[in-house]
């Protein structure tokens, strides 16, 4: 790995050979200095493999809209929690997570920060919420700021959703259907993060499956099948009718994956969706 540029003291752009680049994150690999320099491999602790164009904007907002220290505390929180809960999540709550922050931050500092109302789930989330804890003190230690005890349960919220549940493998390695489906799973919980959808004790089991039929969504992709599931359009239609709010997600959710992937769904691919996302809303979509 050779140096490209150096975002901060933790974290750097670098040449990974062929043409493909990555974000580099580790105690002091920001100290290399100059252009092209071989990295320390024994300073890395994380790499992000930015595969196209769209990997590089999204860092390249995170780098250059929120501040460094912001940066900083919100990867030493996923890094407490990867080392000291073995919690693994996606890597989605990296940006997601930052800006988060970086908002609160923002409204803290102006005096509008206003306490949220997200229900207490720390009995069904003990682990989730104990990360969450430890999180704020480390925000507010690096930040010299003090949130009130009520932003544990938008931390914890992060990790809930973010969380790879058990029997999920985590994806990482060189495999080009390894590394699709991460990023598959990571475009859609951005989409449910932008429409305010979040795993909670209600949905937990509905979300976790939802997430396995990405895996196999993902699998499909990288290995089409011979024949396309068909279903009966007028199924599709009252679906759509049933439920117009998980159909406005699935949508978004196919636009999105279409400018990530080139994804064209079948009727009933998108009928599946419409099916889960109906699910893990469950009584939000029926009021």
């Amino acid at each position: 790995m050779r140096l490209k540029k150096i975002f901060n003291n933790n974290s750097i752009l670098v040449d990974v050979g062929k043409g493909q680049e990555a974000i580099v994150f580790g105690k002091g690999v920001g100290f290399e200095h100059g252009k092209n320099r071989q990295v320390d491999s024994r300073k890395i602790q994380k790499i992000f493999y930015l595969d196209n164009k769209k990997d590089k904007e999204s860092f390249n907002y995170l780098f250059h809209n929120i501040p460094a220290d912001i940066i900083t505390a919100v990867f030493t929180v996923i890094e407490n929690a990867r080392l000291n809960y073995h919690f693994e999540v996606y890597d989605s709550i990296y940006l997601t997570l930052s800006e988060h922050i970086n908002g609160a931050y923002k409204l803290l500092l102006a005096g509008k920060y206003q306490e949220n109302e997200i229900p207490d789930l720390s009995t069904k989330y003990p682990k989730e919420y104990q990360i969450a804890k430890e999180a704020l003190g480390i925000i507010n230690n690096k930040l010299g700021v003090e949130f009130p005890n009520s932003e544990i349960k938008s931390i914890a919220l992060h990790f809930i959703n973010s969380k790879i549940p058990n029997g999920i493998a985590k994806h990482e390695g060189k495999s080009k259907y390894i590394f699709d489906t991460s990023k598959l799973i990571n475009v859609v919980l951005n989409v449910l993060d932008n429409n305010n959808v979040y795993q909670n004790s209600e949905n937990r089991d509905s979300f976790r499956r939802f997430l396995i039929h990405l895996q196999y969504l993902a699998k499909r992709l990288w290995r089409p099948p011979e024949k396309q599931d068909s279903i009966d359009k007028k199924i599709e239609c009252d679906m759509i009718k049933a439920y117009p709010h998980s159909y406005q997600i699935t949508q978004e959710i196919f636009q999105a994956l279409d400018a990530e992937f080139d994804f064209h769904p079948s009727d009933a691919e998108r009928v599946y969706f419409i099916i889960h996302i109906h699910q893990i809303l469950g009584k939000k979509e029926k009021e």
